[in-house]
């Protein structure tokens, strides 16, 4: 059986992506094995789940937490749901790391999984002894041999080969995107 990650919640008509009810949902679903979620940092440096760089065309960069509608979940209510599967963040931008950190590791009884597009993001929060895992999207045109190590890599589906799924093999490996089959029984795929 394949390993797979609800990608941004388990939404419908009437429950949004990336809202409180879809990953709380897709975190109740046997059918998975954890949920992927974005994450950002609004003004007054709460961290929010929220997809889009824009909420009613401004920035959630430059709104505090009250500016931001209730279905807009706090990192925190998220982590407080209780399971024992993988919550997978996606950092799209924070700023305040320490803060951000020191979050994390109030829940370091939960399967957390950081990982961004930017290498700069996951070398500040990739510390020692910390209570969660750090991996980089699309590692193989992310590569620094200079960063400390990483825990898991997540890569486009279309790129992943069995050859790159071998020398990863150190690590835990996570494939998004569209999927024409699932070909590896030890990678974890990310679906819609």
């Amino acid at each position: 059986m394949y390993k797979l990650i609800k990608h941004r919640g388990k939404y419908t008509s009437t429950i949004k992506e990336n809202t409180y009810m879809a990953i709380k949902d897709a975190l109740l679903d046997n059918n998975y094995v954890g949920v992927e979620f974005d994450v950002r940092e609004t003004k007054d440096h709460e961290f929010v789940i929220y997809h889009d760089a824009l909420w009613n065309g401004m920035l959630i960069s430059n709104l505090n937490l009250k500016d931001l509608p209730r279905f807009i979940p706090t990192l925190k209510m998220v982590l407080n749901i209780k399971s024992d599967k993988i919550f997978l963040i996606e950092l799209k931008n924070i700023s305040s790391f320490p803060k951000f950190i020191k979050l994390l590791t109030k829940y370091q009884n939960k399967n957390i999984y950081v990982m961004s597009f930017s290498n700069s993001l996951i070398d500040k929060i990739n510390v020692e002894n910390k209570t969660y895992k750090v991996g980089i999207l699309n590692y193989v045109l992310n590569t620094n041999k200079e960063k400390k190590p990483l825990q898991f890599v997540a890569i486009l589906n279309s790129l992943l080969t069995k050859k790159m799924v071998d020398t990863l093999s150190n690590l835990e490996i996570f494939s998004y995107g569209l999927f024409e089959n699932k070909r590896f029984s030890n990678v974890f795929y990310i679906v819609d």
